[in-house]
């Protein structure tokens, strides 16, 4: 019988621990559809990934602090296999019609030309690892897989579809775990997408909503110094995050009992391999 293993889940944190995983908090969300990650990449990466080898770049590569210097210099390309958004990065977005206290310091003349105002963050965010995935999302009530968008060619050629995402999850935190110890914080989730007309707070998992057609899912990890200690505002202490842009790779043992590849014009017509087709009822 065909094999169709999805996650269905709003954010998933992760504790590591000496002999095993604990998975803190795995929060349903019903009202979301069920997805299947999707690693659409080069095909020699895409190998490279059934192997065994996860690579995830730092926050930094993709955002608005990486984005911002080629786009100074009037080169718009971003590092090599990065899809940059110069909007990563941004933790609080203002109406210019209504300002804060700090934008409202400014020369009225100058306010009147802003035509977005925000913050972004520098101390945490940017030093964060993460690793991107599409989401190949199943809709339950029409029973076949969604759409996906032929701008997913503009990551690669070659699509790694894990159709057993638990175990996928499992491998990585364990190798979390075999290399730094319980000196990181893991956090998966979907990526969210606001329109142009939000305001408000945002953070690592969210973009804006010209980008949904990405169905983005990523997970995130922070990587923090034993050695080194904060307390926060509620009295806790907790370790500090190590503040370093290089990327790291995980070595998580081969996929190819997970996972299957096939091409990125494959993935967008939804010429899936059997096994990952859900049971066809008579």
């Amino acid at each position: 019988m065909p094999l169709l293993f999805y996650f269905h889940f709003k954010i998933i944190c992760a504790i590591l621990t000496s002999g095993y995983v604990i998975l803190k908090h795995w929060r349903y969300s019903m009202d979301k559809q069920p997805c299947l990650p999707v690693k659409i990449t080069a095909k020699k990466w895409a190998d490279k990934l059934q192997d065994g080898s996860v690579y995830m770049r730092s926050l930094h590569d993709f955002g608005s602090w990486s984005a911002i210097k080629p786009h100074n210099s009037g080169n718009g390309q971003m590092k090599d296999g990065v899809q940059g958004d110069i909007g990563e990065g941004i933790v609080r977005r203002v109406d210019p019609k209504v300002g804060d206290e700090f934008f409202n310091s400014f020369d009225p003349e100058l306010r009147s030309v802003m035509k977005d105002m925000f913050y972004i963050e520098e101390n945490i965010f940017q030093f964060c690892k993460i690793y991107c995935m599409y989401g190949l999302t199943y809709l339950i009530d029409e029973r076949r897989f969604e759409q996906p968008d032929e701008r997913l060619r503009e990551f690669g050629d070659s699509a790694v579809i894990i159709y057993d995402p638990n175990e996928f999850l499992n491998r990585v935190l364990h190798a979390l775990y075999n290399k730094y110890g319980d000196n990181c914080n893991f956090k998966l989730d979907e990526v969210h997408y606001y329109p142009p007309d939000y305001y408000g707070e945002l953070d690592e998992f969210c973009k804006h909503d010209s980008y949904a057609w990405q169905n983005e899912m990523r997970m995130r990890v922070a990587l923090l110094d034993e050695n080194e200690t904060i307390t926060d505002a509620d009295g806790r202490v907790r370790k500090h995050l190590i503040q370093d842009i290089s990327p790291i790779t995980l070595d998580i043992g081969s996929i190819r009992d997970i996972s299957v590849q096939i091409s990125v014009d494959d993935l967008i017509a939804l010429r899936l391999p059997d096994i990952i087709k859900p049971p066809v009822e008579d």
